[in-house]
């Protein structure tokens, strides 16, 4: 009626909020045990009930709100929250035990909803009881073992004021909406419980399907109403309207509002029944709203601006993401959620954060690795023939605090990467099969983009990755990340033997970055070149080998590189060789022989000392 300005014309009843006419029910009794979560509830005792179906009239106009009917008692109270605002329940008399109760659940306490579902509570979840069972969930769904059927005689029907964030919660952990949780967590109007019974009782009479015989009400408290004040100019800052005094008082009337105005200074008492409205700026949205913003000018922003960008961690990411393209990979996105089992195998099941509303038990805990997920992408490739898998995926990853209720999971985004089979088929270059030092080159290529130096260290935990073939990877002595051939029985399992894996902590790469090109100029002196083979135990990595030669080296050894790698006859079986490429030169001289023999020697005799190494002439 607000917006079309017709005359509303309401069910011709008399009520107050004092509730119905009946003598309190001595035997009903309510103890509200949690009085911050429900500030008044009341109920209706019902006796010589008549359970049949609603009249004619009734479940035309239920159907035609989308209300399916059921029976009487149950349409009246479904009627009477779609006249009213405010929802009601019918409990079984007979099936209360004691005084009705408004308690929090105990902990591992259990309930039958009556959708037939067991629903088990937590402490913070609002109940009706009595003295020995839960009935329902408060402003939720009542109870099976309270439900109405053909054979009650007596009922109970409730009519309460709870608070909506309480029933939001409880509504969202269970995955249980109704139409009555989302009238509560809207607000309902405290001052109307009473009077909906009223109401309740006169169609009760009216249809002659039973004969209430007593009220009973406990009132913690009831909010006072509220004013709010707003004024003209604000209001058409705000909107970019032109509206007069006398517009402002048209939409208020309008909306039934009593208001005080004084040069351009309009306050307004808000009714019970508009929870919504507490601050200026909500009176302003419900003037825009009733005089249309079909109204409203269409005007260009005025005044100066500021240019948008990206922030750095967005433009890192951008960055990141088409190097990964530009190498050959394909980006996917999948779901943050996975399966228990799959996350407590792979990532830290200490730190997992479990759904309370999952889509399914399948992913019903969010992940704190991405690997798992791309595995089951390329399983899926694999499946449809497609044999060149080269996929990668940058996404959060989540992990729970040491107070998980209090706090939100921590956040970390990673990026992550699988590739398995060949390369495809080309005329002018051979299929090549992927193997651990693609993925290297891969990492590799990340760390040479932005400038980042990269530690590789043999793995402690090798229940994911080939133990001989893979690395952690390190950034300045912490833990970034991970790369390798998939574990031989972890590859056997999922069909997809060799694949190659990698993952990395992303907030490091961004805080090391360097995006600034140096240049220098190019050497005006010649390099000198040496090769020097090494014997050492098969179990000391060859990075470290190179690091060590680097140091050694000093400022004129300007590159390493490894060519070979042997094992066998004539070198023993505990034994490997490796052979290294070492590139001297200087900045301001030619580079003398003695002078590049006295480095090469001094390199020799430190990584002999060190290693144990044997010089293989």
């Amino acid at each position: 009626s607000s917006l079309t300005g017709s005359e509303v014309h309401l069910p011709d009843w008399t009520l107050t909020d004092e509730g119905p006419e009946y003598p309190e029910d001595p035997s009903a009794q309510i103890v509200i045990d949690d009085p911050d979560l429900c500030y008044r509830y009341a109920g209706l005792i019902v006796e010589d009930v008549k359970i049949e179906p609603s009249p004619e009239w009734m479940q035309r106009r239920l159907k035609a709100a989308g209300v399916r009917p059921i029976s009487n008692i149950v349409d009246i109270t479904n009627y009477v929250m779609l006249e009213m605002g405010q929802p009601l329940h019918a409990f079984d008399r007979d099936a209360i035990e004691g005084a009705v109760h408004v308690r929090r659940a105990k902990t591992g306490e259990k309930l039958v909803t009556l959708d037939g579902i067991e629903r088990e509570l937590e402490p913070d979840m609002l109940l009706i009881a009595d003295d020995k069972k839960a009935l329902g969930l408060a402003g939720v769904m009542g109870g099976l073992n309270s439900e109405i059927t053909d054979s009650t005689k007596r009922i109970f029907v409730e009519s309460a004021h709870f608070l909506g964030v309480s029933i939001r919660r409880t509504s969202r952990r269970l995955g249980l909406r109704s139409e009555a949780s989302n009238r509560f967590e809207k607000g309902v109007n405290p001052y109307g419980v009473a009077a909906t019974l009223g109401r309740v009782a006169e169609l009760i009479e009216e249809l002659q399907c039973g004969k209430p015989v007593g009220f009973v009400e406990n009132i913690v408290k009831l909010p006072e109403p509220r004013e709010v004040t707003f004024s003209l100019a604000r209001t058409n800052e705000l909107l970019g309207t032109s509206l007069v005094e006398k517009d402002i008082s048209h939409v208020l009337e309008r909306l039934n509002f009593s208001y005080q105005a004084k040069d351009g200074v309009f306050e307004v008492k808000i009714p019970t029944y508009r929870s919504d409205l507490t601050i200026p700026e909500d009176m302003i949205e419900e003037v825009a709203r009733i005089t249309g913003y079909d109204r409203i000018p269409t005007t260009l922003p005025q005044g100066d601006t500021t240019q948008g960008k990206r922030t750095p961690k967005q433009e890192f990411r951008r960055q990141l993401r088409h190097l990964l393209i530009r190498l050959g990979l394909n980006e996917v996105m999948t779901y943050s959620f996975t399966h228990p089992e799959t996350n407590s195998r792979f990532g830290d099941e200490s730190s997992s954060v479990y759904l309370l509303n999952p889509l399914r038990e399948e992913l019903s805990v969010m992940r704190t690795v991405l690997i798992p997920s791309l595995m089951e992408v390329a399983a899926h490739n694999i499946a449809h023939r497609n044999l060149d898998i080269r996929l990668f995926e940058m996404g959060n990853i989540y992990t729970s605090t040491e107070r998980p209720l209090a706090h939100l999971p921590d956040e970390a985004l990673h990026l992550a990467g699988i590739l398995w089979g060949k390369s495809s088929r080309h005329w002018h270059t051979p299929v090549t099969e992927y193997n651990f030092y693609t993925v290297k080159g891969i990492v590799e290529e990340i760390a040479h983009t932005f400038g980042l130096k990269f530690k590789y260290r043999v793995p402690e935990n090798t229940d994911l990755l080939h133990p001989g073939r893979s690395a952690e990877i390190f950034l300045k002595g912490k833990n970034i990340g991970f790369m390798g051939e998939i574990h031989p029985a972890l590859g056997k399992e999922w069909e997809m033997e060799r694949a190659l894996l990698f993952e990395l902590d992303v907030a490091p790469l961004l805080k090391n970055s360097k995006t600034a090109i140096r240049t220098e100029s190019i050497p005006k002196f010649p390099a000198m070149q040496r090769d020097l083979a090494v014997v050492v135990d098969r179990e000391v990595p060859a990075q470290k080998v190179m690091d060590r030669i680097r140091q050694l080296g000093g400022e004129l050894l300007t590159h390493v590189d490894i060519f070979d790698v042997y094992t066998g006859d004539p070198i023993p079986e505990d034994r490997k060789s490796l052979a290294f490429t070492l590139k001297y030169q200087s900045l301001t001289k030619t580079l003398k022989d003695e002078e590049v023999n006295a480095l090469n020697q001094q390199v020799l005799e430190g990584i002999e000392r060190e290693f144990g190494a044997a010089w293989r002439k």
